[in-house]
């Protein structure tokens, strides 16, 4: 998945922290779940952290998913199931069902990161940022 720059952007802008008392358990004890959503549909990001590092995170964006999980040395990719159910499970994050890729979609991967980068004034989104920019193969 490519978007524009503008696109980019945009979807960075959107990204709103969510209450985590909305959000349902799932999370490892003495581990705080944050969940960022985007203004548009199908587009969510949830970091565990535990202290001020990042064990586990998952964004999903329009039916594709990046996810890492700490002692993990790679990005996972794949698709979820939000376009094959209802509209009304489909929004919340803990509803979906991920079918892992083959193959590390390193295009997905790229935008999901421009995302986040477009976000300087949150240190979370940064510190995912760096995380998952660490993670390109060298080039």
């Amino acid at each position: 998945m490519k978007l524009d720059d503008a696109t980019i952007q945009t979807l960075g802008a959107s990204l709103n922290c969510i209450n985590p008392g909305l959000m349902k358990g799932g999370g490892a004890e003495g581990h705080e779940r944050l969940w960022y959503q985007g203004s548009k549909p199908y587009f969510d990001i949830v970091v565990e952290r535990s202290d001020e590092d990042i064990t586990w995170f998952q964004i999903t964006l329009r039916g594709r998913v990046v996810s890492w999980r700490s002692g993990q040395p790679y990005l996972q990719t794949g698709e979820t199931d939000e376009l094959d159910v209802p509209v009304e499970a489909a929004n919340y994050a803990d509803s979906k069902t991920i079918r892992d890729g083959s193959d590390v979609n390193w295009p997905l991967v790229k935008t999901v990161q421009g995302i986040v980068a477009a976000r300087p004034e949150d240190p979370v989104l940064q510190q995912l940022n760096h995380l998952i920019t660490t993670q390109f193969p060298a080039e």
